[in-house]
């Protein structure tokens, strides 16, 4: 996946959400956003539950699964908050 280096563009981060089950989990950060609307775009294309979230500033954590800065912005979000699942293995039928 792409990343943005130009951090004058607004950010995205994509993530998973079981709405019914009210868990998430992170697939990537500091996207632009064409890149992740194109990221969401495939991962819908597998039947999974991908968004888009507006990132507040660009994320220095490589790891976009352990990123505190990207939980927080869901959180921020996404009312009530969901719990976290790092597992994209939760989301396969």
């Amino acid at each position: 996946m792409r990343q943005n280096e130009n951090t004058s563009v607004s950010l995205k981060l994509v993530m998973l959400c079981d709405w019914r089950r009210h868990i998430y989990c992170i697939c990537s950060h500091n996207l632009s956003p064409e890149d992740a609307s194109t990221e969401v775009t495939e991962l819908r294309r597998d039947a999974l539950p991908a968004f888009t979230v507006d990132q507040r500033s660009r994320h220095v954590q490589d790891d976009a699964e352990e990123c505190e800065a990207c939980r927080a912005d869901v959180q921020q979000c996404v009312i009530p908050p969901p719990a976290l699942e790092r597992s994209k293995r939760e989301f396969h039928s």
